[in-house]
């Protein structure tokens, strides 16, 4: 008798463009796959237009989850933010049911976004910036009828990647447990007492990779790790963004960014004061993500010169 179990299984072109065709797009010229990560990304070529379709992977997001994405996207382009929308089948439903190995599958159609991901530079930080704050200001009163089952609070950025973490901090270099213990309780103090942050609604992930710029217009995407949470927590996932890919740019640009962003919506000296342990919050919860989904990113990066530089990065 044999057995096997499936993942996280990858479609074929074909299939996406099988599922493509219960949108009233027109004709389809070509699919091919795009990237793989957490979710599965296709792009589709029509005569006249190009689209991206998610397919969303099995155990990753609820259909509630999706359907909440889905919400804040419509949302907020409603309000004047410049968004990748879905698009809806011709059955009126918003979401494909693919079935796959491992279980149903959803599929979204979106507006593809033009241009191109935005170099990182003071003027276009300022654009950035610019974006969330129109982001925030605009789903200050967004609610949804469908249940999130993510909210990017502390149990959701801190309480659940620790879990994840320890195992391998013990596997690879055993003597930072403590240290990491440490540092994940007295990040949970502080903030605990910053009872007064703004909590709202979160794209989750925002930064360059997730957004395109043409000419003076930037249009952002990806609204997978959206949720109610700490506004501060999206802002530092830019100041993130900079400290680990454009570190030469990183003064400049976050006071770019930052004055972007003032210009939309206010934070107060208070919470900015706060950002550095959002970014610990960030650094701790990417973590847990790559530790977790070892199916999309492999295990040969986990050893023992990772994780120390992991735990130097925390301590700074």
């Amino acid at each position: 008798m044999h057995f096997s179990e499936v993942r996280h299984s990858l479609l074929s072109n074909k299939t996406v463009e099988f599922f493509s065709n219960s949108f009233d797009i027109g004709k389809i010229i070509r699919c091919s796959f795009l990237t793989r990560g957490l979710n599965d990304t296709y792009l589709v070529v029509t005569e006249h237009n190009n689209y991206i379709f998610r397919v969303y992977r099995k155990g990753w997001r609820e259909k509630s989850d999706i359907l909440f994405e889905l919400d804040a996207i419509k949302y907020a382009s409603e309000h004047g933010v410049a968004v990748s929308k879905p698009l809806i089948r011709k059955d009126g439903q918003w979401l494909s049911e693919i079935p796959a190995p491992e279980g149903t599958r959803y599929g979204v159609l979106f507006d593809y976004s033009k241009g191109d991901r935005p170099e990182i530079n003071e003027q276009n930080c300022d654009l950035i910036g610019k974006a969330l704050g129109s982001l925030h200001k605009a789903t200050d009163s967004f609610t949804s009828n469908h249940q999130r089952n993510v909210e990017l609070n502390l149990t959701h950025l801190l309480d659940e990647p620790a879990a994840f973490i320890i195992p391998f901090l013990r596997d690879h270099c055993s003597d930072k447990v403590a240290v990491f213990r440490t540092i994940v309780a007295n990040l949970k103090t502080d903030l605990r007492a910053n009872i007064h942050l703004d909590y709202g609604f979160c794209h989750g992930d925002f930064h360059n990779f997730n957004m395109h710029v043409s000419g003076q217009n930037l249009e952002v995407f990806d609204f997978d790790c959206c949720g109610f949470g700490y506004r501060l927590y999206d802002v530092s996932v830019f100041l993130w963004n900079l400290k680990q890919n454009y570190s030469h740019l990183e003064n400049p640009c976050w006071d770019a960014f930052l004055n972007g962003y003032l210009s939309q919506k206010t934070i107060s000296d208070k919470d900015l004061k706060e950002v550095s342990k959002f970014v610990t919050l960030r650094r701790i919860w990417f973590m847990g993500i790559l530790v977790k989904n070892d199916d999309v990113w492999g295990t040969l990066w986990q050893n023992e010169s990772n994780f120390e530089k992991f735990i130097s990065q925390l301590e700074l």
